[in-house]
């Protein structure tokens, strides 16, 4: 994983600082009342800029301008997209060895950096103990097909405990732990490659990135139930917190995919779907009865409603980087919102603002960049790029590009500190120049200053 670039590093810092120049009064966008997140009320260091008050929050009403329920994609274009999401889905099952060299494998565990929490850093002690029970040397210990049976935090290094670039007094206000990759819902089929030494930790790959795994969250599986299992009919989950009956999973969210099972439910307004569940070493399915409301069969015919109200689920969702508390970042955004659609998107920002008809932006000013966005952006089809985020246009809003994305925050000079947050921390829409009132933005940039890049989706389009 990259690191963060600096323009979305937090600043634990910024706790007592921006609560100091709300008080104040220094920050233009604070004289309102704050917009609560989805969870309630802001904390203090979570701040609200005119756009949030300007633009509605809510992605409906840019949804019936793009057109409502006019398909963005034909119904040919959507099938091959959906055939190409199933074989990156499926694709670890056809895998028979380890594509991550041992030196890139490796390479985290030389030497000891960051925070564990508050002001107590990382001892090379303790890095080494990990690297000991990581065994490195014997990599790639394994070849084996495996599912995950329920959501699980896919680690740079085999260990649950976070590093943080800087101290942590407060994880929510600062949540950046440069361990986390990505959060893999339950159902991602993987590849293991390698074994810890205590036999707790697997090093995966899969569709979105390579790395360690709790080996309580993954089963094996066999060539009988990958038969069972690749049914050629899914469901892609449409809200969050959504409970399956009978899992071992608990709650999923948006962005999970399980196979239809084959027997109806019995039940008005109920399917059944097939989820893995973890008996002995291997893994099993069990059919559990879940509301249409919460679960369509994949793909999802895409509209600008359709994304619109999958989209309106998230609004007002925190940040988390790589999926930290279980929350979202805005490359998690894009993905698991179009995954409904069988629209496959990569990990990162850079990826996905490299995967369909590339539009460049970098050497326009803001004017002309809007200019371009709005007469060659499609609503709810084209993403914005700029180094370390990316954000899905929706539309104009009185003239100017609307944007929907979650962002943690922007930019701005505090006392000697040019590289502080005003922090945001949340999915919302906004303008692309997010936070241009603030009397103390750093250097007046704005994300539009920053933007390179119009791509339209589907991907691999040219």
């Amino acid at each position: 994983m990259k690191p963060l670039p600096p323009c979305f590093r937090s600043g634990a810092r910024c706790c007592l600082t921006l609560a100091m120049l709300l008080i104040l009064g220094q920050l233009a966008a604070c004289a309102a009342k704050p917009v609560p997140t989805r969870e309630g009320e802001s904390p203090q260091w979570m701040g609200t800029i005119r756009d949030l008050r300007a633009i509605p929050q809510d992605l409906m009403p840019f949804a019936r301008q793009a057109g409502g329920s006019t398909p963005l994609l034909s119904a040919a274009e959507q099938a091959e997209q959906d055939a190409r999401f199933n074989r990156i889905f499926f694709g670890p099952w056809q895998m028979k060895k380890a594509t991550v060299k041992r030196r890139s494998a490796s390479a985290i565990f030389r030497k000891a950096r960051g925070y564990k929490h508050d002001d107590v850093r990382w001892t090379q002690a303790e890095w080494d103990g990990i690297a000991r029970n990581a065994r490195m040397s014997t990599y790639p210990n394994t070849k084996a097909q495996a599912i995950t049976i329920r959501n699980t935090d896919l680690r740079e290094m085999p260990t649950h405990a976070p590093r943080f670039s800087e101290p942590t007094p407060d994880q929510r206000a600062n949540p950046f732990d440069y361990f986390q990759y990505s959060l893999l819902p339950v159902g991602t089929p993987l590849f293991i490659t390698h074994t810890s030494r205590d036999g707790q930790w697997y090093f995966i790959e899969c569709p979105v990135a390579a790395g360690w795994v709790d080996a309580s969250d993954v089963a094996l599986v066999d060539d009988d139930f990958i038969r069972r299992y690749q049914t050629g009919s899914y469901a892609a989950i449409v809200r969050d917190k959504v409970m399956l009956p009978g899992s071992q999973c608990g709650q999923v969210n948006i962005g999970t995919v399980l196979p239809l099972a084959d027997t109806p439910t019995g039940q008005p307004g109920m399917i059944n779907l097939l989820v893995p569940v973890k008996k002995g070493r291997y893994a099993a399915t069990v059919t559990a009865p879940v509301p249409i409301a919460d679960a369509v069969r994949k793909p999802l015919p895409l509209t600008p409603d359709a994304v619109a109200q999958i989209g309106n689920v998230m609004m007002g969702q925190r940040y988390g980087w790589g999926g930290m508390f279980g929350d979202r970042d805005c490359s998690a955004l894009t993905r698991e919102l179009f995954t409904p659609f069988g629209i496959w998107l990569g990990r990162n920002s850079t990826g996905q603002g490299r995967s369909g008809l590339v539009q460049p932006l970098e050497g326009l000013s803001t004017a002309d960049k809007e200019k371009v966005i709005l007469q060659q952006g499609v609503p709810f089809l084209s993403l914005l790029w700029m180094r370390g985020h990316i954000m899905l246009y929706v539309g104009e809003w009185k003239g100017r590009p609307a944007i929907f994305h979650n962002v943690w925050g922007v930019r701005v000079v505090n006392g000697d500190d040019d590289n502080d947050r005003f922090v945001i921390g949340r999915a919302v829409v906004t303008s692309i120049t997010p936070g241009a009132e603030l009397r103390n933005l750093y250097r007046k940039t704005t994300f539009a200053d920053r933007l390179r890049s119009l791509t339209t989706l589907p991907p691999g389009k040219r």
